[in-house]
């Protein structure tokens, strides 16, 4: 099946004859899509990690307290 791509109203996308799906000619819009993507994504992993050090920041929080407390009472 031979792919025929028809230019649109606008030159960033053209139509694919046999599908009639539009596709996104502008490669540098794309790459930039991707990128912007990526960062997101490098973001979402970032805040995630941050949350487990915060999360294990209170745990230690707390077990810091009681041992005080255990070596407060114990004399």
């Amino acid at each position: 099946m031979k792919r025929t791509l028809v230019q649109t109203e606008k030159e960033a996308f053209a139509r694919d004859t046999s599908t009639m799906a539009i596709i996104n000619t502008d490669t540098a819009a794309f790459l930039a899509y991707k990128a912007a993507r990526k960062r997101g994504s490098a973001v979402e992993t970032l805040s995630a990690e941050v949350q487990i050090v915060k999360n294990d920041m209170q745990e230690i929080k707390q077990i810091l307290t009681q041992l005080t407390r255990v070596i407060t009472d114990g004399k």
